[in-house]
């Protein structure tokens, strides 16, 4: 049975109900927040929303704060929580751009009820299939922060890129008339608001999109998806020939192993600021292949790979 919230959350709702445009004693002058960010690992032009949730220390749902409209997000952007009375909160935060590719659970979040533990983000997706290209995701978080009784705060959150763009190409592939799609199969559907991954929550989904062609009849394709991580080996990359329903790749012993073939290629890989993959495809005469990621060759482990 749900434990109900403790007599903090009684006084918090008695704080902000007296903090009212006629009597201003109990409210708080200016209380900013902003982020910040490594602008050589996140795009600032991939985020022109904020959405900022906040849960008393105990774990239970106070309120949120909503910016659909950042002309030019920075780090000089800030979100301005004024009203929300002194006390013991986290301040958790998700980003990015049209809102629409993702929904939170369970909805509607309830003051006082709604446990932090329960909180969810989902990409919205029909049938396990994603054929859009979901925009970027952005989370922050500041799990204990004090809003003491001062007139000005100020509170700074790292914000954290929990997706990714994969990139493929190919070279030397024989010019056919077959249509290609570009797969991702994976179960990295919804996270909690900590970040953490919620594992099978919808079972397998496929991230797809179409392969074009160049004028040497090589493909190309995009797909973004969500976190990626190093101790996950579920992502499973494929080409799809859609006229012999067959795999271009992989095939025989090849597994598709996205995450184990970035490791091959760059050990050192770090999945945590890493968040754009070119993986190139050089096949030879004989249908070997060659792989590239991010200019790094991955080497032959029991078959994994053919190289020249």
């Amino acid at each position: 049975m749900k434990r109900k919230p403790h007599i903090l959350l009684a006084l918090l709702a008695l704080l902000i109900a007296s903090c009212t445009k006629e009597d201003t004693t109990n409210c708080l002058e200016e209380v900013r927040v902003y982020f910040t960010f490594d602008a050589s690992a996140i795009n600032p032009a991939d985020v022109d929303r904020m959405h900022l949730c906040v849960f008393s220390r105990d774990g239970y749902y106070v309120g949120e704060y909503r910016d659909n409209h950042i002309p030019n997000f920075s780090t000089d952007y800030y979100i301005n929580c004024s009203g929300l009375p002194p006390g013991d909160y986290r301040f958790i935060a998700w980003g990015g751009k049209d809102e629409r590719y993702y929904s939170t659970a369970p909805a509607p979040f309830t003051k006082g009820e709604t446990t932090f533990d329960e909180a969810l983000i989902m990409l919205e997706h029909p049938e396990d299939v994603v054929t859009t290209l979901p925009n970027h995701i952005f989370h922050s978080i500041l799990p204990a922060t004090v809003v003491p009784n001062q007139n000005i705060q100020r509170f700074y959150m790292p914000l954290t890129q929990l997706s990714n763009t994969i990139n493929i190409s190919t070279v030397g592939l024989p010019s056919d008339t077959n249509a290609y799609t570009f797969n991702i199969k994976d179960n990295n559907c919804a996270y909690k608001f900590d970040r953490s991954f919620v594992s099978h929550f919808r079972g397998t989904i496929t991230y797809t999109a179409p392969c074009v062609k160049d004028g040497a009849g090589q493909l190309h394709s995009t797909l973004n998806v969500l976190r990626l991580a190093a101790d996950r080996r579920v992502p499973q990359l494929q080409i799809h020939n859609q006229n012999t329903d067959t795999l271009l790749y992989p095939v025989g012993e090849q597994s598709g192993d996205l995450i184990g073939l970035i490791l091959n290629a760059y050990p050192q890989n770090d999945f945590d600021t890493t968040h754009n993959y070119d993986i190139v495809f050089t096949f030879s005469t004989n249908f070997s292949v060659t792989i590239t990621i991010n200019g790094w060759q991955v080497r032959d482990q029991g078959g994994e790979v053919l190289i020249n």
